[in-house]
């Protein structure tokens, strides 16, 4: 009896770490689709509520390191209005493929790493200047983040974006 006793408990506990991993593991999912789409509909101060507010940018190309979040969405928002401002009608559209996701600390952490391609729609009057504009806003990057779970919410700590093509080799 001790022993069925025993295996139940067993068989719960490890139960409820799996449901709990299982849905930890959605809300993780959920933020990079909401992260792809919030850049895709040019919403950085919408994407900046899934961060914490001490989070770390690193960008691609010497693009640097940030620590000030705030300042850091400010400008992004930004680049993004001016982008919008200048063609009118752009579409973006984000797809995340290989996602990866693993977790740490007793699953308190969590770490994504996924490419990241995007892809832009112009209105059919855009002149060739903005086209040629536009066209580097088209590589692929590979992007990391760091999740760190606090009172139940998750947020990103940590962003790294690396690009997948090598400019050198052009």
């Amino acid at each position: 009896m001790i022993s069925k006793l025993k295996t139940i408990l067993l068989f719960i506990i490890l139960s409820t770490i799996a449901f709990s991993n299982e849905n930890d593991l959605d809300a993780i999912n959920k933020l990079i689709d909401n992260y792809s789409k919030t850049e895709d509909e040019g919403k950085l101060l919408e994407q900046a509520k899934m961060m914490s507010k001490d989070r770390v940018w690193i960008g691609p190309n010497g693009a640097g390191r940030i620590t000030d979040q705030s300042l850091n969405m400010n400008m992004q928002q930004s680049q993004v209005d001016a982008i919008m401002k200048n063609i009118s009608g752009i579409k973006w559209f984000t797809d995340v493929r290989d996602r990866l996701i693993k977790f740490y600390g007793n699953g308190k952490v969590a770490v994504a790493s996924f490419y990241w391609h995007r892809t832009f729609v112009l209105p059919p009057n855009t002149n060739s200047e903005k086209r040629n504009m536009m066209k580097k806003q088209l590589d692929p990057v590979v992007i990391s983040l760091v999740f760190e779970k606090k009172k139940g919410v998750w947020k990103i700590v940590h962003t790294h974006t690396s690009l997948l093509v090598n400019k050198d080799s052009n």
